[in-house]
């Protein structure tokens, strides 16, 4: 009858056999409808799982559900054209609880599983140890000697996708039904290799499409790990401090997750959104790659080659004074004077050297002192002869002006457009279709340089619109620059005074002090630290 397999009411009693009939029928149509709303909802259940061994455990879950299997195990396909094999890739057993390890199997007819992805076809076996002779495939029967485990009923039917590619197999074990004497292992019906060929079919498609979700993943991995390469190449001087910083940002985030209390209690971050932190944290420094190589790799306040320059006029100008010297005693008539030459030699070279270790002292990028700063100014005055024979200053105003930096090597100017590393970072990332979980990535790295003061760069932002995962990345962005040992032009702090430094700056409002709490509390440091 039509509709949806109800029981009618007959006009005319259609006798015993054909009421039977139509019962039997209406009894039919609604188990086939229970089965459908069943595959839907264990279709909608794939559908919403996107990692390949979550998903692997779901379907075994929904098949053994769906028929009554006691066991099953799922093979996939591996390798492409004669190197193709067989991985055992999940297993579960509702009698038996013992630990597996995926191992891999040549992809032959020999073996059960190993024919239905070799032939595309389905085995529904009543007893594995009743196979016929004639048969290329047979039961491997070491399972059920090592576990005391006995195989009766199995059925064996392909994973395929939408194109008809077998991508694994799905393998059902021992159908239970109840009885008088309890539960007992039956046979798999025909109508049973029908829902699990419908339902393989599902779980096909999710294992195809997890399986591109996990190739589109490996693929922005070697993007990242080729951008923080690129990075290191640019600048060997900071070589592994983006995965440093991954590390230790990743590490809080963690420990945020696992807190139960305070003000980040309600916060708890997701696999994705570690992934996701993880990421911006690696190519948080991507954005030096805009900035002009002898601005980025510069450890000294002059560069060596115009140091060296500076320095050899400083010598020249000694040699000069000789000469002169000389030139003006022989114009004199003076007679020679061992002594007094002497005397005036060793005048010219302590002055010449005084000079020098006063540039070189100057040139360091740490903080300069008052006394040497006043003595800078002697350096504006001197000359010495050009090779055009015209007189020409030691130093330059640029020279001067680079030596006067108070503290560290860079001009205001090379600052900001060091500081302008932050913004081509997040123009780059911007560039990126990121996947809807990696969707911040771009503004979590672009916020890593902001301040909880609004002291930070390029935005000024504020404490409220600082992304937490930012001010995270800030504590082990500036944590990994203070305890860095491959600095060629700072030694490393030790860990003791660098996270009094760092406790300095969260009680000056640069730093999140919950976080920061979080960070030495966890000892989240001792990832990266020795």
């Amino acid at each position: 009858m039509p509709g949806e397999g109800l029981l009618a009411t007959c006009v005319e009693w259609p006798g015993e056999a054909g009421a039977l009939a139509l019962l039997d029928a209406g009894f039919q149509r609604l188990k086939d409808r229970l089965d459908m709303e069943r595959l839907n909802d264990v279709g909608r259940a794939l559908a919403s799982e996107q990692d390949l061994d979550k998903l692997l455990d779901l379907i075994l879950v929904q098949a053994r559900r769906l028929l009554s299997a006691e066991a099953g195990s799922i093979y996939l396909v591996v390798g492409e054209g004669a190197g193709r094999e067989l991985l055992f890739a999940h297993t579960q057993n509702a009698r038996l609880s013992l630990p597996y390890h995926r191992f891999r199997m040549p992809l032959s007819v020999s073996s059960m599983a190993g024919f239905v992805a070799s032939t595309g076809q389905c085995l529904n076996i009543q007893d594995v140890y009743r196979i016929p002779e004639d048969a290329p495939y047979r039961f491997n029967d070491s399972f059920d000697i090592r576990a005391g485990y006995r195989t009766v009923s199995m059925l064996c039917v392909p994973l395929q996708d939408t194109e008809g590619e077998i991508l694994g197999v799905l393998q059902l074990i021992n159908r239970m039904d109840e009885d008088e004497e309890g539960r007992v292992v039956v046979p798999f019906l025909t109508e049973h290799v029908h829902l699990a060929q419908s339902l393989a079919g599902q779980a096909g498609v999710a294992v195809r499409n997890a399986g591109l979700r996990h190739d589109i993943e490996n693929l922005f991995e070697s993007f990242v790990n080729a951008s923080v390469l690129a990075i290191e190449q640019r600048d060997p001087v900071t070589s592994g401090h983006s995965g440093r910083v991954a590390s230790l940002t990743v590490g809080l985030a963690d420990a945020v997750s696992r807190t139960p209390n305070g003000p980040y209690a309600a916060v708890v971050f997701t696999d994705r959104q570690i992934r996701e932190i993880r990421y911006a944290s690696l190519l948080h420094d991507f954005g030096k790659v805009g900035v002009r190589e002898q601005v980025l790799v510069k450890a000294k306040k002059l560069e060596p080659t115009r140091l060296e320059m500076v320095l050899q006029r400083i010598r020249q100008r000694q040699e000069e004074r000789t000469r002169l010297q000389l030139q003006q005693d022989w114009e004199a008539g003076r007679p020679y004077d061992a002594a007094r030459w002497q005397a005036l030699l060793l005048e010219f070279e302590a002055e010449a050297n005084h000079l020098i270790a006063l540039v070189v002292q100057a040139n360091e990028p740490s903080v300069l002192p008052k006394e040497v700063m006043g003595d800078l100014d002697r350096l504006g005055d001197l000359t010495f002869t050009h090779w055009n024979g015209q007189a020409d200053g030691v130093v330059t105003e640029t020279d001067l002006a680079a030596l006067r930096i108070p503290k560290g090597s860079l001009s205001d100017e090379e600052r900001t457009e060091i500081e302008s590393h932050v913004t081509h970072t997040f123009r780059f990332l911007q560039q990126i279709p990121w996947t809807k979980d990696l969707a911040g990535v771009p503004e979590i790295a672009f916020a890593h340089h902001e301040r909880l003061n609004a002291r930070g760069y390029p935005r000024r932002l504020g404490d409220a619109d600082i992304p937490i995962q930012s001010k995270a990345m800030a504590i082990a962005d500036v944590f990994d620059a203070l305890t860095a040992q491959d600095r060629p032009y700072k030694a490393a702090v030790p860990l003791d005074r660098s996270l009094g430094i760092l406790e300095t700056d969260a009680k000056s409002g640069h730093l999140d002090s919950e976080l920061l709490r979080l960070f030495i509390e966890a000892k989240v440091y001792e990832r990266t630290a020795s």
